[in-house]
């Protein structure tokens, strides 16, 4: 379900110089919640969309299935 999420989020990450550790330590879920998502053990909505928060990345579901909209959501 989120396997095209978890390959933006990775490039996304290593664009930014973010570790694991950073986006768990930005998320507030354990290093191993982080490392299961990304490697695909585990598929939870709740860590998708808060990683996609930390890397300021946009998810839309629909159709039963997430997509990323866009990158950089407008902070105001």
């Amino acid at each position: 379900m989120f396997d095209e999420f978890r390959q933006i989020a990775k490039r996304t990450a290593k664009a930014k110089g973010l570790t694991y550790q950073q986006i768990a330590d930005a998320t507030g879920f354990d290093l191993s919640t982080i490392r299961q998502f990304m490697c695909g053990v585990t598929d939870s909505r709740r860590v998708a969309e808060k990683i996609a928060d930390t890397l300021e990345l946009r998810l839309l579901y629909g159709n039963g299935r997430y997509a990323v909209l866009s990158e950089a959501k407008e902070k105001t």
